[in-house]
């Protein structure tokens, strides 16, 4: 890269009428000057001063907004500051001293766009006024939904599409106004989301991706990088993090309950009548809607015993060739989500022990297990693994049908929790955690990405052998287990135990409990822990 800058030159009277300062950058030459290009609207011997930009031919004309005549430029030339009588606000010498700073800004802005990539008319234009003729900030905000829908990200194609919606709509941005976005932009968005009751964890979650075109921009060129806008320091725009949801999980004992429903289907459905008004809330429509709030149990209870994956996960989970090879034992699949995210791209690896309560589900609702074929195939209803957007329809569904169906199941039992995903993956983290199972396992578990720590060795040597990953995931459930490893023995792997010696006294007399003793029992408690919630609620 070449640089230098010289005032006119004496000889060329022409030239020293017309340009005040020049340099070059690169392949670009520009120069302070007179726009001399409509002399027909001249007048007063004026012309408009620009800072022009030329290259291989081709130029492009900065106004600066003000006027100068030939011998105002030949005066401008020759000021030094001696005792220069003032004209207007400020002397020859001193105008010249701002007009040199002014053309100093602009050869450094040249010069940043020449060291981030080719240096093109168009990209100075960006650089100096946030528009261009090929692009703008939309249009790559426009590409980037496009890249995340073909490449089966159709989730994270909705939100980002619904962020742009939403940025448009609220601060009038256009095509028009190129790459022209700023922390005023944003500060505009964010007082309009607002003040349409849009909550912090939705505006959170479409300032990200906001965050992610700006760094595209950024990237390309675009935008210069003192123009990102987002930070935790006080100019900067601070995105929020949403409310916690650390509160939604359900404890070993909630678990175990709702289990043993599914178990024995002993909770009381009555079948609505159309005719009446005074239905209860958990009516059914017919014995198969009771049938459909059973399997969408056992599918939060598969959410939760399968190390909290997500529902897509288990959508698209199979008898691979890793099930047969572990004896039937063990699930391993990529975690939907992370299938892009991580150092080499294959996303992280989740092993999920088959478990006793697990297998009874999937004795229940699963197919024979056939190599490569779905293990829950009524979740994908023949929906095809390459149509992203159908398959995120069909999932999206399915979740509100899970969660309408354990709304019903929850107000037939008295509780008042929204049963979710979220709800299953919260429990399974929780409840280990408070089991004292390493956190390491929990991480590894639950496919958490290893994110820059650099452990790439763990993705090919497995920390915990299927054996031990059954061992911690009994403690999910307090049921018996009759595999190879006892309850027992994890007991003294662990160390800790959610079964304490009380509790262990009464599971044993409770085996000599008929299956309506139990279903009594289960019913005084939950009335006794209703009445301390009343009173702890009403003093």
């Amino acid at each position: 890269m070449t640089f230098k800058r010289s005032n006119m030159a004496t000889s060329n009277r022409n030239k020293i009428s017309s340009t005040l300062f020049d340099a070059r950058v690169g392949d670009c030459y520009i120069s302070m000057c007179l726009d001399k290009r409509h002399p027909e609207i001249v007048k007063d011997f004026s012309f408009p001063l620009c800072v022009k930009f030329h290259i291989s031919g081709s130029r492009y004309y900065y106004s600066l907004g003000e006027k100068c005549t030939e011998d105002e430029m030949i005066r401008l030339s020759k000021a030094k500051g001696n005792r220069e009588k003032r004209v207007g606000t400020e002397t020859t010498f001193e105008r010249k001293v701002r007009l040199q700073e002014v053309f100093d800004s602009m050869v450094n802005v040249v010069t940043t766009v020449n060291e981030r990539g080719v240096l093109t008319l168009d990209r100075i234009k960006l650089a100096l006024t946030g528009r261009s003729e090929s692009a703008s900030f939309l249009s790559v905000w426009e590409e980037i939904i496009r890249e995340k829908r073909s490449s089966g990200k159709a989730g994270t194609a909705e939100n980002y599409e619904n962020a742009y919606r939403c940025f448009t709509s609220l601060t009038g941005f256009t095509y028009a106004d190129g790459f022209a976005v700023d922390s005023t932009v944003i500060s505009k968005w964010i007082e309009s989301m607002t003040e349409k009751n849009i909550k912090s964890t939705t505006q959170g979650i479409r300032l990200r991706a906001c965050r992610v075109v700006v760094n595209r921009c950024i990237g390309e060129g675009y935008m210069l990088p003192k123009a990102y806008m987002f930070g935790k320091t006080r100019d900067k725009i601070k995105i929020p993090a949403g409310s916690s949801r650390k509160e939604w999980f359900l404890t070993v004992d909630q678990m175990t309950e709702i289990y043993l429903h599914w178990k024995s289907r002993d909770i009381d459905f009555p079948i609505s009548n159309t005719r009446r008004k005074d239905n209860v809330s958990y009516a059914a429509k017919s014995e198969k809607a009771i049938e459909l709030i059973y399997q969408s149990l056992a599918m939060f209870l598969m959410q939760y015993l399968c190390c909290g994956c997500n529902l897509i996960d288990l959508a698209l989970l199979r008898y691979n060739r890793y099930y047969f090879e572990a004896d039937c034992r063990a699930f391993r699949f990529i975690r939907h989500k992370t299938e892009d995210e991580t150092i080499d791209g294959d996303g992280m690896e989740v092993i999920v022990p088959i478990t006793d309560p697990m297998r009874e589900i999937l004795d229940f609702y699963s197919p024979t297990a056939k190599m490569d074929q779905l293990v829950f195939p009524f979740l994908m209803d023949d929906v095809g693994e390459e149509d992203a957007n159908a398959v995120r329809k069909r999932i999206c569904q399915e979740n509100k049908n899970i969660r309408d169906r354990l709304k019903k199941l929850m107000d037939a039992i008295g509780w008042s929790m929204n049963l979710t995903g979220t709800y299953a993956r919260h429990s399974f983290a929780t409840n280990l955690h408070a089991a004292k199972v390493p956190m390491e396992y929990i991480s590894d578990a639950m496919g958490h990405s290893l994110g820059n720590r650099g452990q790439i060795t763990i993705r090919y040597i497995s920390p915990y052998t299927i054996e031990e990953r059954a061992m911690f995931n009994r403690l999910l459930l307090n049921v018996g287990d009759t595999s190879k490893d006892s309850i027992e023995e994890s007991q003294n792997t662990v160390n800790k135990t959610s079964i304490t010696p009380s509790k262990q006294a009464l599971f044993e007399k409770m085996d000599a409990f008929s299956e309506d003793d139990i279903k009594e029992a289960l019913l005084m408690l939950k009335r006794k822990e209703m009445e301390r919630f009343e009173k702890e609620l009403y003093g």
